[in-house]
């Protein structure tokens, strides 16, 4: 065990680890800021020293505790061993911990790596969404810039969740409804997370509705053991900030929880997290859905309530696994060790609501109470810090409920004694005697939803029925006696004998100075809350507009504006200092209103907010990003004269942003990410050059539906991963499956596949190497190179995420050049790919590629060309010009829903194309010679609606016929077998994949299956024998029996064979299925068989051909589909002009089949593609 530790923190957390680091022995060292010389943390240390000395007096307090420099000094100065951060301030630095191992201190909490990963919440989710853990949709980078934001906000809609990307806490973190509040909003969080975190990054996620918090305790050793300590709920909050919490989750789905806990222990193991952390979970009861939102690594203020009913200290449990302790050491081996629950326990957070100093103070106590606290007689709470005065903790009682825990919670209450300063007690009463929370179903949203509950303690105590110094019955009801001999009764009286300020007065008097007394020509600005002042940004004659930052103040670690109410001239202002308190209402500025002010307000506004919003810094960031668009489009515009797009326009191809302009409805395209790329900046700072990342994407309407696209600009870099953002394209892929939208791929290039710049180093000089080489802007033929190159290995390419893609939302890719690397992996992770004669080719790698490896020389189109792809089912059709490419891509689209989770769309009936309609075509469309061929095809669009037949893959597999069809409006798959193949139809290796391929397609997307029988086995011969036929036949028979789609199967004439018999009946049970009058069924083809059968006699025979001919009589005077009808083993015939009619009445139930709820998700066996 070490020996000394330094707290690097203050108030209740320091006195928490003061304590467990003495009853391990161990001696402690407190530091404190010049303003909390007087806080109890330093008396319950050995030692304690101050930092901060130095900083200007009207500096942030905080920043002392942000020191590292003074940490580590004051730490090697009294011979401390380790340091424990606590929480907050410091305790998700990674450079700090890095400076603490270096200094050879060791850090109680998890490695550096753990919290550079953790700690930085962006990279929490990228990690947590590789492990498959669902997280909120949002940005996979840190934004840094409003414009950032509100690109993203506008992709992923309204409202949203701005967050600090360095820390937690609720620092730095807004709800935005609406894109006019986003501007302010970063503003205030950016500050925000600078002065908590140093580090003003954000990030940003879809706010999810009406979610419960629910946070799991793990522990982790350094031997790679991990454990979970069940899990918290932490629901109740305001602004962000928790208010109280329970352990372990009531009322909370046990398959839902059992998902959580197993989530948490995956993501932990995957980071191979050590000590202690939380992963915390939104939740939404109502779907049953979870979603990651982030890992603190480092020790909880709820740690409390997990002591309580897990038996575990915790803040021990981070001293011994530091000092080399396995979890089996601490007796929690495994999971089984853990155990359950000891019951519920309820913390309780009281917080000062304002400033003054501490009167009276006395702490509940009894059984299965438990109070972590900082206050005392005498104690004027710094208002610079955290309000946290006290955990209050109180455990079930010998009934083992929840309701216990609340009302013995709430009799801790009525024992809990605080004068002089206001607290929020009475809120916290309400809030344990709320319906919602006493059934354990708070939400995250519960003090909006119920204001009451949101005011302060007269407010929070008409809501309870009660006020300060009340006592509450054990449902949270008022009592009079209890108010008048209760304990607070009584220790209030005593209190006001000795001349004291009751806690009711305190709550009442006034915080910092009077207001400002305001002439009736004038008006006053507010403060909107109690809080501390951070910054004044008026002064006396000033003159201001209506809506002007006056003053900012900070309460609850949220800062606040004090807008000017109307335009005019500052004639008075509170001369304010820095960290000086302010009360609620209090009025510190009064403006004269003024007719020119408010005119020029006016047309300032009319102009823009012009000047406003360049005081405020806006105008400057929103014209560079303008610059930057601008430029992005010029490149690519018709007079562009950069060389990659003069070489693509002469090859007759059209640009990226004219592919999405062809792709999309007209006017809908809402780019995502348009800033991201490469910038050259001028001596002053100005843009001189900027070259877009090489993908061009974000989201759309194709036929007044919203999709995704994702387009390659091959002009620059050839869109290799050297002119590439890899995240912008991935970004777009999760973007699809978060919206469960299709996704539709514009492929040209590499599509941001590896480059060998990624390998090259860095110039030192422009000397260095004969080389030319890009580092801002892309010059043409100048890879950018900007690393410091070598070998390296790749991360994950994704595959996880295009499964769960493909599983969920269509996937369209259009080959619109040459596509190598990981865009040709990209091309065939789809449901439906179409590439352009002689404008585009497939391939492994290129023909640079091929010569060296393989010693000869090959052409782009010889080596991939359409013949090869297009003919092996790489790709599915082929078009002749990019406008088919798109035409084809949208059609496939039109008969497929959004996702997984809804059905086809399905199109009114065509008056002119009714269901009855009889085509007499039918009638003869197949010979009575059984041995002529027919057009299937022709027969397929006699049967469907009008010009709805669109195939799929018509230039490979070609034994068998896929694709769409519509019935009376609604969307089918349609599959069928090719008479006029070489092979007479027989399903070869191709075709079974083929068939596999559209049957998992049509099932995925919930269409019923036209499934046209025409089929006499098996293909034969050498050539199927080398190709697996057998083998494919066997995964095409069992995918046809795992399909879940109603099926409507018509045997068109023949059915024999494995192959035959199977395309007949695919599924064991009952189906629709009908007969044409061609019907020819049985076990094996008469033709042939007859030599399998009678092939002695045959042999044997005078006139072998006379025997044979006798046979296939007797044969022929039996066959035909009346004799199969007589023994039910087929269930109708029908007249072939009827078939249309049938299927029409028949597609009606089919759809509300695949309409069903339960219907409506995707395959447990996703997709193969």
């Amino acid at each position: 065990m070490h020996k000394k530790v330094l707290i690097a923190n203050r108030g209740e957390i320091a006195i928490r680890i003061a304590r467990a680091a003495s009853a391990l022995g161990m001696e402690s060292v407190a530091v404190f800021a010049p303003a909390d010389a007087l806080s109890l943390h330093t008396r319950f240390a050995t030692e304690a020293h101050g930092i901060g000395a130095g900083l200007d007096k009207s500096a942030d307090p905080v920043r002392a505790y942000l020191d590292i420099d003074a940490m580590i000094e004051v730490a090697r100065a009294s011979g401390c061993d380790c340091v424990h951060p606590g929480y907050g301030f410091l305790s998700e630095n990674p450079l700090f911990a890095q400076r603490c191992q270096e200094a050879g201190l060791r850090f109680v909490g998890p490695p550096p790596a753990a919290l550079a990963l953790f700690g930085d919440k962006v990279k929490a989710r990228a990690f947590a969404r590789a492990q498959q853990i669902p997280v909120v949709p949002g940005s996979e980078d840190a934004l840094h810039s409003v414009a950032q934001a509100t690109a993203l906000a506008q992709a992923i809609g309204f409202p949203v969740m701005l967050k600090a990307a360095a820390g937690g806490g609720g620092r730095g973190m807004r709800a935005v409804e609406r894109a006019e509040d986003l501007p302010e909003a970063f503003a205030r969080c950016q500050g925000e997370a600078r002065a908590a975190f140093g580090d003003g990054a954000l990030f940003l996620e879809k706010l999810v509705v009406r979610p419960r918090h629910i946070e799991v305790q793990v522990l982790g050793d350094a031997h790679g053991n991990v454990v979970h300590l069940r899990e918290r709920d932490c629901s109740v909050q305001q602004r962000n900030q928790k208010v109280v919490e329970i352990a372990p989750a009531p009322n909370l789905d046990d398959a839902l929880r059992a998902r959580i806990l197993a989530d948490a222990l995956t993501l932990a193991r995957a980071a191979g997290y050590e000590n202690a952390g939380t992963v915390e979970f939104l939740v939404t009861p109502e779907d049953g859905r979870h979603y990651f939102i982030e890992c603190n690594p480092r020790i909880q203020v709820e740690h409390t309530i997990t002591e309580q009913v897990m038996g575990v200290d915790l803040v021990e449990a981070q001293f011994r696994i530091a000092a080399g302790a396995s979890l089996a050491d601490l007796g929690l081996a495994d999971q089984a060790a853990v155990g359950a629950p000891r019951g519920f326990a309820v913390q309780a957070r009281i917080v000062a609501q304002g400033v003054g100093t501490l009167t009276a103070y006395r702490e509940p106590s009894g059984p299965g109470v438990r109070v972590d606290a900082c206050g005392y007689l005498g104690l004027a709470p710094p208002p610079q810090f955290d309000p946290l005065l006290a955990k209050l903790i109180c455990q079930s009682g010998s009934a083992q409920t929840f309701e216990s825990a609340v009302d013995r919670t709430l009799r801790a209450l009525d024992e809990f004694h605080i004068a002089g300063v206001p607290t929020n007690t009475a809120q916290v009463r309400a809030i344990l005697a709320h319906p919602a929370f006493r059934a354990g179903d708070a939400r995250t949203t519960l003090l909006a939803e119920a204001p009451a509950l949101s005011g302060g303690a007269a407010g929070a105590g008409a809501a309870a029925g009660a006020g300060a110094g009340t006592g509450t019955g054990a449902a949270g009801g008022t009592s009079g006696k209890a108010a008048a001999g209760g304990p607070l009764g009584f220790l209030e009286q005593q209190a006001s004998a000795l001349g004291r300020p009751s806690a009711a007065a305190a709550a009442a008097a006034p915080v910092g100075r009077p207001s400002l007394e305001v002439p009736d020509d004038h008006q006053g600005a507010a403060c909107p809350m109690a809080g501390s002042v951070v910054e004044v940004s008026a002064r006396v004659g000033d003159t201001v507009a209506a809506g002007d930052t006056l003053v900012i103040i900070t309460a609850m670690k949220m800062e606040t504006a004090v807008h000017a109410p109307c335009a005019g001239v500052v004639t008075e202002l509170q001369d304010l200092a820095v960290g000086e308190s302010v009360a609620n209402g209090q009025v510190v500025a009064v403006i004269r209103p003024s007719a020119e002010a408010s005119a020029s307000g006016a047309a300032a506004s009319a102009a823009g907010g012009a000047a406003r919003a360049a005081d405020a810094g806006w105008l400057p960031v929103l014209a560079e990003v303008a610059t930057l668009q601008r430029l992005a489009h010029e490149r690519l515009g018709p007079g562009s004269t950069e060389l990659g797009v003069v070489r693509q326009r002469s090859r007759g191809k059209l640009t990226c942003r004219e592919r999405i302009a062809l792709l999309l409805d007209e006017g809908s395209f809402r780019e995502v990410g348009s800033l991201a790329g490469f910038a050259s900046y001028d001596d002053d700072g100005r843009i001189a050059a900027f070259t877009p990342a090489n993908h061009v994407g974000g989201v759309g309407r194709i036929a007044g539906r919203t999709g995704i696209v994702c387009a390659d600009d091959f002009t620059s870099r050839g869109g290799h991963a050297d002119g590439a953002i890899g995240q912008k394209s991935r970004y777009l892929d999760q973007l699809s499956i978060e919206m469960r939208v299709p996704s539709v791929r514009l492929l040209d290039g590499s599509s941001g596949g590896g480059s060998v710049a990624a390998m090259v180093p860095k110039q030192e000089s422009a000397a260095q190497s004969a080389a030319k080489e890009s580092t801002g802007a892309i010059q043409a033929g100048r890879p950018r190179v900007t690393g410091a190159g070598g070998s390296f290995l790749p991360a994950h390419l994704g595959s996880t995420m295009y499964t769960e893609q493909l599983a969920t939302v269509p996937v369209v890719n259009l080959l619109l050049g040459s596509v190598v690397g990981i865009g040709a992996a990209k091309a065939v992770l789809g449901h439906f790919s179409v590439m352009v004669r002689d404008i585009a080719q497939l391939f492994v790698a290129g023909p640079p590629v091929v010569s060296h490896a393989m010693g000869y020389e090959v052409t782009k189109e010889d080596l991939g060309g359409w013949h090869i792809h297009c003919r092996n089912g790489s790709v599915d059709n082929l078009a002749e010009t990019e406008e088919e490419a798109v035409a084809m891509a949208r059609r496939f689209l039109s008969y497929l829903p959004q996702s997984a989770y809804e059905t086809p769309p399905v199109l009114p009936p065509n008056p002119d194309d009714p269901p009855d309609r009889r085509e007499e075509a039918l009638l003869t469309l197949i010979p009575r010679k059984r041995t002529t061929t027919f057009d299937v095809r022709e027969g397929i669009r006699l049967m469907a609606d009008k010009g709805s037949f669109f195939e799929i893959g018509p230039l490979w597999g070609t034994d068998q016929v896929v694709g769409f069809v519509r019935f009376n409006g609604y969307p089918m798959g349609v599959i069928a077998s090719d008479s006029r193949h070489v092979n007479g139809g027989a399903l070869t290796a191709d075709g079974c994949d083929k068939l596999r391929r559209h049957l998992d397609l049509c099932d995925l997307f919930h269409l019923p299956v036209l499934n046209l029988i025409d089929n006499p086995g098996f293909a034969v011969g050498i050539e199927h024998e080398i190709a697996g036929t057998i083998r494919k036949g066997a995964e095409w028979m069992v995918a046809f029996a795992q399909v879940r789609v109603p099926i409507f199967t018509v045997l068109m004439r023949r059915s024999f064979g494995v192959a035959g018999n199977n395309y007949a009946t695919p599924r064991a049970g009952s189906g629709t299925r009908v007969a044409w009058p061609a019907a020819d069924v049985g076990g094996i083809p008469p033709e042939g068989g007859i030599e399998a059968a009678y092939k002695r006699q045959l042999a044997e025979a005078a006139d072998p051909a006379a025997l044979r001919a006798e046979i296939n009589a007797r044969i022929e005077s039996a066959r035909g589909p009346i004799g199969p009808l007589n023994r039910f083993q087929l269930e109708e015939m029908i007249d072939p002009r009827d078939t249309r009619r049938l299927i029409c009445e028949w597609v009606g139930d089919a759809y509300r089949i695949v309409s069903q709820p339960a219907q409506l998700v995707p395959r447990a066996l996703q997709f193969r593609p």
